[in-house]
């Protein structure tokens, strides 16, 4: 708007300069008007501009450091103990993918804490019995003036109960607290099957039972090996357990389509549906046979087929009558 209205008086002048309406003081004068105005039409506006403009910023910058300091202080005022989500309202969206991100580190701090607290808790009460067991068979070999050797083989029973405690604990604990991603490997899915129940044939052998391998090809899958390993050796230790002596337990391997299914069959008592419905609760055990079992078996399994993204399947045995463990592999 000034420059539209010196531009008129510039006009103006220069129509009177033309026309020679105009003196030589009078033009010196005019001008010196002009120049006042336009100037002052350029102040002005930064005069009051200026001190509003700084007021904005100034507020700006106060609600800002505001909502920083109160997110400082609700972070100062927490216990070390506390990993709840911390909640500061009126946050400027700038801030709140920070607090987004930081509450979503406190929640994965705070499950891992949690399965350290339960492992250590587990470990405690499961360990007790083992332990209580071998401290009795100990007690009664100092006592017993003739060894026998019934009072030996409760002893070593009682600690390989409790080695395979720990083992089972240890591996549990690996699989929920790993922060990083297990590496798969191109595995002959087959060969590795193989090398697995021999590992296991002595337990096998020992109850008479009869172990029938299908491989009807040379399959190959993606996964990781050792959690492989914990997986299978689990549900083949079910199977051996669960069934009674010389029965029979069948292991397959077969194709559909672009997926892997390796099956586990059984000749023991099966589970029922509300049985099935509680696997994966630690210490369970359903009609237990034996005392070598730590009842963590199937939360192994369920967390590593979760980390490895296997489908686990049960059902009942058409052949065996027993449990039949299906799983596929993506």
């Amino acid at each position: 708007m000034v420059w539209f209205d010196a531009r008129d008086e510039l006009e103006e002048l220069f129509r009177k300069i033309i026309e020679k309406n105009i003196s030589i003081n009078k033009i010196t004068h005019e001008k010196n008007e002009i120049l006042i105005d336009l100037l002052w039409g350029l102040i002005w506006p930064l005069i009051i501009g200026l001190p509003i403009l700084t007021v904005i910023i100034y507020g700006v910058v106060y609600l800002t450091s505001s909502s920083i300091t109160k997110l400082q202080k609700a972070i100062t005022d927490r216990s070390p103990n506390s990993l709840e989500k911390i909640e500061v309202s009126g946050l400027p969206k700038e801030i709140s993918p920070l607090l987004n991100e930081l509450n979503s580190l406190l929640s994965r701090v705070k499950v891992s804490v949690e399965h350290e607290k339960r492992f250590t808790a587990d470990a405690a009460h499961e360990l007790r019995t083992p332990l209580a067991a071998i401290k009795a068979q100990a007690e009664v070999i100092r006592l017993e003036k003739v060894l026998e050797p019934a009072a030996f083989d409760n002893l070593i029973e009682s600690c390989d109960r409790a080695s395979r405690l720990i083992e089972q604990l240890l591996a549990l604990s690996r699989v929920e607290t790993s922060v990083s991603t297990f590496e798969k490997d191109d595995l002959s899915i087959s060969e590795f099957i193989a090398q697995q129940i021999a590992y296991a044939y002595p337990q096998i052998d020992a109850k008479s039972q009869v172990i029938e391998y299908d491989d009807s090809g040379k399959y190959r899958v993606r996964a990781n090996k050792t959690l492989l390993e914990i997986l299978f050796r689990n549900i083949l230790d079910n199977a051996i357990r669960y069934s009674p002596p010389k029965g029979k337990i069948n292991v397959s391997l077969n194709q559909k389509g672009s997926h892997v299914f390796l099956s586990i069959e059984d000749s023991g008592p099966g589970l029922t549906q509300d049985q099935v419905n509680k696997l994966g609760i630690r210490f369970q055990r359903f009609g237990q046979v034996d005392s070598y079992g730590s009842g963590l078996g199937w939360s192994i399994i369920q967390k590593i087929s979760e980390v490895e993204g296997l489908d686990v399947h049960l059902s009942m045995s058409v052949e065996l009558s027993g449990l039949c463990v299906s799983i596929r592999f993506s």
